[in-house]
């Protein structure tokens, strides 16, 4: 894959995960609050909730143009950009809550989209960079972490600030 074709790929993929993250916000609701769609997406309003919000548009996505996309940073890419997007997400809101008193509807959904571009972005430059095999085998124990924790505190949600409604 050409570096234009890869620029191509990732950004589809940002747009995916922000048309599907966007309208993911209302699914469990949709749903009738059905268990399965609370698994991957957001069930309260609590901000580990949103995360979900880039976590499982950005892996559906990743997953399964893995299928097809040949790279030998694929897995790396993909670590970084569900890392760097669903982290980006507290980190962001807390910073800005913490300096503003408050949230706001329109800051949030900025954090969102920032989140999800930011991630999708360095997720390019990892594809893109000086091949790095070695980083193969710790991204895919990462985005398993990943996914584990996601299952685990939706299903168990500790009692710390990240799993609380607003």
């Amino acid at each position: 894959m050409t570096k234009k074709q890869s620029a191509v790929f990732f950004a589809v993929g940002a747009l995916f995960t922000l048309i599907l993250g966007t309208v993911g916000h209302f699914f469990y609701e949709w749903s009738g609050e059905n268990r399965l769609a609370g698994i991957f997406f957001p069930v309260n309003e609590s901000t580990w909730e949103h995360m979900k919000l880039v976590l499982f548009p950005t892996m559906l996505y990743l997953g399964a143009a893995a299928l097809i996309v040949r790279s030998k940073n694929y897995a790396l890419a993909s670590f970084v950009a569900l890392f760097i997007g669903a982290a980006l997400i507290p980190l962001l809101f807390y910073s800005y809550t913490a300096i503003a008193g408050r949230s706001y509807l329109p800051v949030d959904i900025a954090v969102f989209f920032v989140s999800v571009l930011a991630g999708y972005a360095l997720a390019f430059f990892a594809f893109n960079a000086k091949t790095h095999p070695f980083l193969n085998e710790p991204a895919v124990i990462g985005i398993v972490a990943i996914v584990v924790c996601f299952f685990t505190f939706t299903a168990m949600p500790p009692d710390f600030i990240l799993f609380r409604e607003p």
